[in-house]
C-alpha cells in the first residue's frame, strides 16, 4: 500500500485510568501507549481480552465514558491536531465524517427501532445537512450493494433483527465507509461471525480500504492479523510490548508474549501437533506488579524481571519491551 511520510494519526504516551464507583480510586488500564497510523496503512492491535486494545482505540474518537474513564496523560494527534483538547462540539463533527468506527457487535450498535435505510440516511444528513433525502437514499443503496448485500432495497426497509449477523456487520461497514472517513477504527468486527462469513467480511474490508485512509484494526486473532496488517502492535496488560512491520513480525517476533501468540496459531507446520497454550491469564489492573507484567507467564523469565519495569527499546527496526529479546 502507498503510505505517506507524515502519519495521519499519532498516539503518544497515552495513559488511561478508570475510577472505582465506590472507592473513587483510580486503576491505570492503559500506560504510555504510543503508535502511528499512516494513510493507506492498516495497523493491527493484537492481544488477549483485557490487554487494553479497545480502551486505547476508543479513546481516539473520545467514546470512553467519563467518568469512569480518565486520561492521565499523552496526546492523540489527528492530522497534527490533538483530539484530547478539542471542544466536544468539534469532536462530534469529527466522529463519522473524519473518524469512523466499526463496532464489534452490530446488534448493539444499530437501533432496533429504526429501519436500516433510515439509519444510514440519518448519518448522511448529520454530516451533509444540505443533501436531499432522495440523493441520500440512492447513495445508501449504492453502498449496500458495494458491501455485497443482496436485495439492498429490501434491506433498506428491514429492521436490524431481520438480518443475519453477517448482514448486520456489512451494514455497519457501509454506514462507516459511506461517509468516507480518513481514519477507520474496526473493533474486532468479525469476532461474532462464523469462519466463512468472517473471511468474506475481511476480504470486503481489504477491497474497500482506501489508499487515502488509515485503519486501526483491533483483534485477538493472529490469523486475522496475518491477513490484514501492514504493521502490528502487540498489547499486554495495558502496554505495547512489541511493534513492527507485519512481514518482520511474522518472520520472527521478539517479545516472549508475541512469540507465544504466534506459536498458538494453527498452520500447516503444526497440523497434528498440540498448539502452544499460554499458562495463566492477563492480570487485573490492580494486580500489576512493579516489573514485567508478563513475567509470571513467561517461560524465559529471570528473577530480576519481577522487580525491574522493562522499557520499550529499538531492536532491528522494531520496538520491544523486553531487555532479553
Amino acid at each position: 500500500m502507498l503510505k505517506s511520510e507524515q502519519p495521519l494519526l499519532q498516539v503518544r504516551n497515552l495513559t488511561i485510568a478508570f475510577e472505582n464507583d465506590e472507592t473513587h480510586a483510580l486503576s491505570t488500564i492503559v500506560q504510555d501507549v504510543s503508535f502511528n497510523v499512516r494513510r493507506g496503512e492498516i495497523l493491527c492491535i493484537v492481544g488477549e481480552s483485557g490487554c487494553g486494545k479497545t480502551v486505547s482505540s476508543m479513546c481516539i474518537p473520545r467514546l470512553l465514558p467519563s467518568p469512569p474513564a480518565k486520561v492521565l496523560g499523552g496526546e492523540i494527534l489527528f492530522e497534527g491536531e490533538d483530539l484530547l483538547k478539542l471542544p466536544m462540539a468539534k469532536m462530534r463533527a469529527y466522529r463519522g465524517r473524519k473518524i469512523g468506527v466499526i463496532f464489534q457487535d452490530p446488534m448493539t450498535a444499530l437501533s432496533p427501532l429504526v429501519r436500516i435505510g433510515d439509519q444510514i440516511v440519518e448519518s448522511l444528513h448529520i454530516h451533509f445537512p444540505t443533501m436531499a433525502r432522495a440523493e441520500a437514499r440512492a447513495k445508501a443503496l449504492i453502498w449496500l450493494e458495494k458491501v455485497g448485500i443482496p436485495e439492498p432495497a429490501r434491506v433498506m426497509r428491514s429492521y436490524p433483527h431481520e438480518l443475519s449477523g453477517g448482514m448486520q456487520q456489512r451494514v455497519m461497514i457501509a454506514m462507516c465507509l459511506i461517509l468516507e472517513p480518513q481514519l477507520i477504527i474496526a473493533d474486532e468486527p468479525t469476532t461474532a461471525l462464523d469462519v466463512t462469513i468472517q473471511a468474506q467480511v475481511l476480504e470486503l474490508m481489504l477491497q474497500l480500504h482506501s489508499k487515502d485512509s488509515g485503519m486501526v484494526f483491533i483483534t485477538h486473532d493472529m490469523g486475522v492479523v496475518y491477513r490484514m496488517a501492514d504493521r502490528v502492535a502487540v498489547m499486554y496488560a495495558g502496554q505495547v510490548v512489541e511493534q513492527a512491520e507485519a512481514g518482520a513480525f511474522f518472520a520472527g517476533p521478539k517479545h516472549p508474549y508475541a512469540r507465544a501468540l504466534l506459536e498458538a496459531l494453527p498452520s500447516h507446520a503444526t497440523r497434528g501437533k498440540t498448539l502452544r497454550a499460554i499458562p495463566g491469564q492477563v492480570p487485573r489492573p490492580d494486580k500489576f506488579g512493579p516489573g514485567c507484567r508478563f513475567a509470571d507467564r513467561c517461560d524465559c523469565a529471570r528473577p530480576e524481571c519481577a522487580g525491574t519495569p522493562p522499557a520499550l527499546r529499538e531492536i532491528d527496526g522494531r520496538q520491544v519491551r523486553c531487555p532479553y529479546a
